[in-house]
């Protein structure tokens, strides 16, 4: 009997210790597979803590963590390039310390802002980094878990700025623009009415009463025609150089020429306006005097102010031209008349296109004032500088520079 029992008991003990063996092995099983995920999950870790770092470092945004005064406790490579310092030089350094003096107190209420109300905020403020360059950026800041810190994201917008300051400019300039086309329409549509009236009330005469005109009339509405005509061409004419010059299709080439004769093929353009009225052109220019111009322009320049001191001096006046040598190898050249002169305030007008500054002459001659737009314009591309001095009752006298040219210098002492 007792025999059984303790085969009953050995037979008990084996089949427990199986058993017990079976669930260690089973055990060792899961614990093996559980090391692999556990080994797989870490190496996953590592991985995406590595991908971390590197998209962490590589960031073109600059990321930095700050204490409440504002004290730097990490930061990534894009956030030391933006400050332009060491990495490791730049922990626990304030980041206001390189926040420019116009922009930090903008700085200073970010950080308080982000403290107290625990919510993003951003600003834009400028950094002038170790190496003398100063950045424009958009920081955008979030309070850590432990509330103690904040992480900001710093993005350089420089160039956006730059660029929204050159788009800025561009439509400033396209308003002005805008502005000055709309005015020169008005100008143009009121200087073309009297001509035009002049012209149509004419032919009115000629058509309707030809046959009862004699031939000095006749003569003389012809003179007047042929001047309303001559003055719509010559305000047409500046009009389109204007036009040209204003979209850039008027290109600058200098060449060197003697500064006589373009004035005597000017003068010889206007010489039948000059003798109709009886006037007399004075010329005083040295042979010997070149210039270094545009002929083009400056040509245009010269028939517009000789034009315009026919226009405003009386019959039998004289109209006078020089030009001198100054200290800074400059020409100065002169247009001097003793006409009807212009008021202080037609004077401040001059040369601006949104005014009107249109005048009749001493004999009903047309002026818009916009040749001597075209010779600010000319006498500007040409590298030279336009003034006038005019005294009404008097006179005006319009003055302009040129540069004289190189192989003139030799002339500068027999000139002097």
């Amino acid at each position: 009997m007792e025999n059984k029992q303790l085969a009953s008991t050995t037979h008990d003990s084996v089949s427990e210790s199986l058993k017990l063996i079976h669930e260690l092995e089973v055990h060792q099983l899961e614990l093996e597979i559980q090391n692999e995920e556990l080994m797989l999950s870490r190496k996953l870790a590592v991985e995406s803590a590595d991908k971390y770092i590197e998209l962490y470092n590589s960031s073109p945004v600059g990321y930095f963590t700050l204490l409440k005064d504002g004290t730097i406790v990490e930061l990534n490579l894009s956030g030391s390039q933006m400050l332009g310092k060491d990495r490791l030089k730049l922990m626990n350094s304030h980041f206001g310390f390189f926040v420019t003096d116009d922009t930090k107190a903008i700085f200073n209420h970010f950080i308080l802002q982000l403290f107290s109300n625990k919510t993003k905020e951003t600003c834009e403020v400028d950094i002038l980094n170790n190496r003398n360059r100063t950045i424009t950026t958009h920081l955008t800041g979030m309070i850590s878990k432990d509330r103690d810190r904040c992480r900001l994201n710093v993005i350089d917008i420089t160039r956006l700025k730059q660029s929204e300051l050159e788009i800025q400019q561009k439509n400033n300039e396209l308003r002005k623009l805008n502005t000055e086309k709309d005015k020169l329409f008005s100008i143009l549509a009121h200087d073309l009415r009297s001509p035009f009236s002049a012209f149509l009330g004419l032919t009115e005469i000629l058509a309707d009463k030809l046959q009862d005109i004699n031939h000095k009339n006749v003569q003389q509405i012809a003179n007047s025609l042929r001047q309303s005509a001559l003055n719509v061409f010559q305000l047409i004419e500046n009009l389109l150089e204007w036009s040209r010059m204003q979209r850039g299709l008027v290109e600058y080439k200098p060449v060197t020429i003697r500064l006589k004769d373009s004035l005597l093929r000017s003068i010889e353009m206007l010489s039948q306006a000059a003798v109709q009225k009886g006037q007399t052109i004075l010329l005083q220019i040295p042979d010997n005097l070149y210039v270094n111009v545009d002929i083009a322009m400056l040509e245009s320049t010269l028939r517009n102010l000789i034009s315009n001191a026919i226009k405003f001096s009386n019959r039998g006046e004289s109209i006078q031209i020089s030009a001198t040598v100054k200290c800074d190898k400059t020409i100065e050249v002169e247009v001097s008349d003793n006409g009807i002169g212009m008021s202080n305030k037609l004077l401040e007008q001059l040369f601006h296109v949104n005014e009107q500054v249109g005048c009749k002459g001493t004999e009903g001659e047309l002026s818009t004032g916009l040749g001597l737009l075209l010779c600010k314009e000319f006498v500007e591309k040409n590298g030279g500088e336009i003034s006038v001095e005019s005294v009404e009752g008097k006179g005006s006298t319009f003055t302009f520079t040129l540069p004289m040219a190189l192989n003139a210098e030799s002339f500068v002492e027999t000139l002097r």
